[in-house]
């Protein structure tokens, strides 16, 4: 599990860097960078630290880490919802996130944290709710649930490969709290 963001290096003093994460400036220690960064790398950081260089590629396809962008959304439905309500901040966010949605809820948080700084979320808590992984079975006709896995291919029950899942997947904005 990688909770680290992908990040641009946008100007190197010494060995820190200032860093942008989809728009967001951080500061960013390369110390622990293997190899030399110049500006205009791309790598990955975590908790202060350049862990590593990361190719462009990987960043524009979301494989480095689909979280920023889906930190990005919602930080987006959360001002626009502010603005509509006239209100001036968000105090909170909660999410109803399925284990089988393919995204890691540290991750998301991290993502959140980094991209909140100076919108309407700036001290925002990105609360997360997570729905467990479940369904039925065609063959044994009985319903399940599976709270520790995050993809379910056969009924837990009986084996059968003929399963229909009908949670687990979710990924909605539930509650925001606005001042």
């Amino acid at each position: 599990m990688c909770l680290a963001m992908p990040s641009r290096i946008i100007d190197i003093d010494g060995s820190t860097a200032t860093v942008d994460v989809l728009g967001a400036r951080r500061k960013a220690n390369l110390m622990l960078l293997p190899e030399a960064a110049i500006v205009g790398d791309y790598v990955l950081v975590h908790a202060g630290f350049a862990l590593q260089k990361v190719e462009r590629g990987r960043i524009d396809s979301g494989e480095a880490m689909h979280e920023a962008g889906i930190a990005k959304g919602i930080l987006e439905i959360a001002e626009t919802q502010c603005q509509e309500s006239e209100g001036s901040k968000v105090q909170s966010v909660t999410i109803r996130l399925g284990r089988a949605a393919g995204l890691m809820p540290d991750s998301l948080r991290l993502a959140f944290d980094s991209l909140k700084e100076g919108t309407m979320a700036n001290d925002a808590i990105l609360k997360i709710e997570q729905v467990a992984v479940g369904g039925s079975c065609r063959t044994c006709g009985k319903d399940f649930e599976v709270a520790e896995t995050r993809q379910v291919f056969l009924c837990p029950l009986c084996g059968a490969d003929a399963i229909e899942l009908t949670r687990g997947r979710e990924m909605e904005v539930t509650e925001m709290e606005i001042e």
